[in-house]
């Protein structure tokens, strides 16, 4: 159990990393991961090992779509800026 905890943390890190918690979409996610995380932790202390494992496996789902969101996220900003500086640039050759 210990591998699939460690495993969850990983994932959740990395959305930390990649600014999930700067992404209202990607924050959500990233805060049902940690929940769900926690009471997994939880499940696991009690005998519950299938119950914590179930809830590590969507945890590591949550984390891995708020990587994807927060990704998706900054994509989308650095697109916008990119064709902003486009358009200045036709404006400034006018």
């Amino acid at each position: 159990m210990t591998k699939e905890l460690e495993a969850s943390f990983a994932v959740i890190r990395a959305a930390e990393e990649v600014g999930a918690t700067k992404e209202p979409n990607a924050a959500l996610h990233l805060q049902l991961a940690k929940e769900q995380t926690e009471r997994a932790r939880k499940r696991f202390a009690d005998g519950d090992k299938e119950g914590a494992q179930r809830l590590l496996l969507r945890a590591e789902a949550d984390a891995n779509l708020a990587v994807a969101l927060a990704r998706t996220e900054q994509e989308q900003k650095d697109a916008r800026g990119a064709m902003d500086r486009v358009n200045e640039l036709k404006s400034s050759n006018k």
